[in-house]
């Protein structure tokens, strides 16, 4: 352990591994009787921004799945090693953690939990209180020019207006911010290659034109990128004003992050809109609808679990008329229906994304770090928890999970 004076701790990051992080160290050195001065810098006017802002103002705290295992498989970057620490930390240890602060925690169908006050503010507010208890100091608008190791083995960082603070132990928890990757490379580490994640596809097609909002429960998706080998994922999705959103669209992305961006975000997705197994079970829904349907326009009658006008849009692209019969739709327009409504190809000509919400893939070479305590393996002493690390998970709680676990890690090492 560190001598019995004070031991100065320096996190640089305010958002949600850092601030977890410096209440994991208070409370490590209240139960090991040891002195210390934990200092949080964040060098906007705010902290918890991501918090504030997660799921739509609710924040997606963590994952109803527990497994370890099971767990790392939602990180494209990071997935082996992420096993310890989530052996460490569970998603259950987030929610003892919370509700014995008094916190509580519900997940829904699809596994996300939140505050059952569906209110960021409760998480937001829980953190705060418990830095005013330990007495962590939280120094916003305060921005870390540089740190260099001393010949004492301790660092010494220079903040605004080149004041200093001589530290013990520093732990860079700066997200996606570049300040924090050139503090890191400035102390020996590699930076792997950046690109964001979590983005939504800008596709202009008629047949989802002006259809914002119109969602599908159980897509089957399909990315080819430069006949290269293709990304799949199932699940729900979502027209926006500029293409395509939604889970499963968001999880494709994420996968697909740097195959992506060295495209310039130009691909082609292949989307089953209603998740049907087969082509050949797409054929027979169609026949039957067109044998139910023979005197009728055929705008008027379509597969139940899509809307009406998705379905016009889709007559649209299949250069159908709205008003024509059932009865005299041909063989080949029926094909061109079931291709639409089975194997439909679109063409991905950019990206959108919320960029304080979502996040990036890329960081801190992973083989630089000891994930057992977060330690760097090249700078003794320097600690490294959240975003800032090449690791990312898919959206459903699993970046903020990454979060929790990597930040009381690094929380519980760094003091001792």
């Amino acid at each position: 352990m560190k001598s019995k004076n004070i031991t100065n701790i320096a996190i640089i990051g305010g958002g949600a591994s850092g601030i977890f992080a410096s209440l994991r160290c208070a409370e490590t050195a209240k139960d090991n009787n040891i002195k210390v001065d934990i200092r949080v810098f964040e060098s906007s006017n705010k902290i918890l921004k991501k918090v504030k802002i997660s799921g739509g103002g609710r924040c997606n705290v963590t994952h109803h799945k527990n497994d370890a295992k099971d767990l790392c498989l939602n990180y494209p970057r990071g997935e082996k090693e992420m096993l310890s620490p989530f052996m460490t930390f569970k998603t259950t240890d987030t929610v003892q953690w919370f509700r014995s602060r008094g916190v509580k925690l519900k997940y829904e169908d699809d596994g996300r939990m939140f505050p059952i006050t569906d209110d960021s503010n409760t998480i937001i507010n829980c953190f705060i209180e418990e830095a005013e208890k330990y007495k962590v100091k939280i120094i916003t608008k305060s921005n870390i020019k540089n740190i260099s190791k001393l010949e004492d083995e301790k660092f010494s960082l220079r903040l605004n207006e080149n004041n200093e603070y001589i530290a013990n132990s520093v732990l860079i928890a700066t997200g996606s911010k570049t300040s924090g990757y050139k503090l890191a490379q400035s102390l020996g580490h590699t930076i792997t290659e950046l690109a964001p994640s979590l983005f939504t596809f800008n596709i202009d097609d008629p047949i989802i034109k002006n259809l914002q909002g119109t969602s599908f429960l159980n897509s089957h998706l399909t990315l080819q990128i430069n006949n290269k080998k293709p990304f799949y994922q199932n699940g729900p999705l979502l027209i926006t004003h500029w293409g395509l959103s939604g889970p499963a669209l968001l999880k494709l992305s994420a996968w697909s992050a740097r195959e992506m961006m060295n495209s310039n975000y130009k691909a082609k997705i292949i989307v089953n809109w209603l998740g049907i197994n087969s082509k050949k079970d797409t054929e027979d829904l169609i026949l039957v609808i067109k044998k139910r349907n023979s005197r009728n326009n055929i705008c008027n009658a379509h597969p139940k679990d899509i809307t009406k006008r998705f379905w016009i849009g889709l007559l649209k692209k299949c250069k159908i008329p709205e008003d024509k019969k059932w009865a005299e739709i041909s063989n080949r327009e029926i094909d061109n229906i079931i291709k639409n409504l089975f194997n439909c190809e679109l063409s991905i000509h950019g990206k959108s994304r919320f960029k304080d919400e979502f996040v990036e893939c890329g960081g801190v070479n992973l083989k630089e770090i000891n994930f057992r305590t977060m330690e760097s393996k090249i700078c003794q002493g320097l600690y490294f928890s959240g975003e800032v690390i090449d690791v990312d998970g898919i959206t459903g709680g699993f970046n903020f999970q990454n979060a929790w676990t990597t930040g009381w890690i690094a929380g519980t090492n760094m003091v001792l």
